[in-house]
């Protein structure tokens, strides 16, 4: 297994887990070591999605509406399987999410029954 998978791996348990914060760190480090593999953007987008649950995690819903629609834009151009993982289904998760923070960053409750996105892996 390389570095970069290692880490990315690292990533997605960390982030399903909500370890957030110690998830962007890890997609951080899969960023860089990918820098010509062509994904780039797209560990950038598993960053950012990071951050976004990080900020919501500490209630700050603007800045989370920022970092989703990010993450969303940098994981657009990717296919709906990618990497292992089912990225159809956590950009839709991240799409659910972003809708409810921007209801949250104008001031609306959050539903009790919220919870954070995960990225599902295709076995």
């Amino acid at each position: 297994m390389s570095g970069i998978d290692e880490h990315f791996r690292a990533g997605i348990d960390l982030f399903n887990r909500g370890e957030f914060f110690e998830a962007h760190e890890e997609m951080e480090e899969a960023m860089n070591l990918a820098e010509d593999d062509g994904d780039w953007d797209f560990y950038l987008g598993l960053l950012r999605a990071a951050v976004a649950n990080h900020k919501v995690q500490q209630g700050e819903f603007s800045s989370a509406v920022f970092h989703l629609r990010a993450a969303m834009r940098f994981l657009s151009a990717y296919p709906g399987r990618h990497r292992g993982i089912d990225l159809d289904a956590f950009r839709s998760a991240l799409a659910d999410e972003l809708a409810m923070m921007e209801k949250a960053a104008a001031g609306s409750e959050i539903a009790p029954s919220f919870a954070p996105p995960q990225i599902q892996r295709i076995v």
